[in-house]
């Protein structure tokens, strides 16, 4: 890494493609276009390009653009150097607050004005940018049913899990009981036959004469 004249450390193309996540092909792009819309580049001695802070920024707002945006290079460009003008603009005014008071009700009368040119300069009409408000407004208003939706599934699911364990206990219960209920019937069927065929067997030696005489007989 070099150091600017200000302070603030600088990279060569390479170094900053792999710290951007990108190519460094891609990047000469990015910077091009930039450069197109006025963006000033610091040089080595060779002539490439040095990236500090400020160029990295504004690489990572066209990055953004083109990927959320879908916005073709040129137009990202414009917007991105249009955003850097009125953030220098708004800087200015913080540090001159005095002149930051002149200038608020024109600043404030021309917003719409400035934020109409440049999507205008992007190519993108008022119609368009109306569209994909409410586009957006739709999606944020979705996202929102979904979550909702998804909080009532979370609800729901558990009130399921809820009723299935409670099934299950309640099954095993009934199982429990029956096994139980079974188990006796059983028992006191198995005494009813050892009960009945004793009396049998009892009466059986009585009508035969089976029993021993008692000791008055003898």
């Amino acid at each position: 890494m070099n150091m600017h004249l200000n302070g603030n450390e600088t990279g060569a193309t390479t170094e900053t493609a792999k710290e951007l996540g990108i190519g460094a092909s891609t990047l000469r792009k990015y910077a091009a276009a930039l450069e197109e819309q006025g963006h000033h580049f610091e040089r080595a001695a060779n002539k490439s390009r040095l990236f500090g802070n400020r160029d990295i920024e504004r690489v990572k707002n066209l990055m953004t653009l083109l990927r959320e945006q879908n916005l073709p290079l040129q137009d990202a460009a414009v917007i991105v150097m249009e955003v850097s003008s009125e953030n220098a603009a708004a800087t200015k005014e913080i540090a001159n607050p005095a002149a930051g008071l002149k200038t608020d009700h024109l600043a404030h009368t021309g917003s719409l004005v400035e934020q109409e040119h440049v999507f205008q300069n992007a190519g993108v009409t008022s119609e368009q940018m109306e569209q994909m408000n409410v586009e957006w407004q739709l999606l944020q208003e979705r996202m929102v049913e979904l979550e909702r939706e998804h909080a009532k599934l979370r609800k729901q699911n558990e009130d399921l899990q809820v009723q299935v364990e409670e099934q299950q206990n309640w099954m095993r219960e009934k199982l429990e009981e029956d096994r139980d209920r079974q188990l006796i019937t059983n028992l006191r069927s198995y005494q009813g036959r050892k009960q009945k065929a004793k009396t049998k067997s009892h009466s059986l030696r009585m009508l035969f004469g089976l029993f021993p005489k008692s000791g008055r007989e003898a």
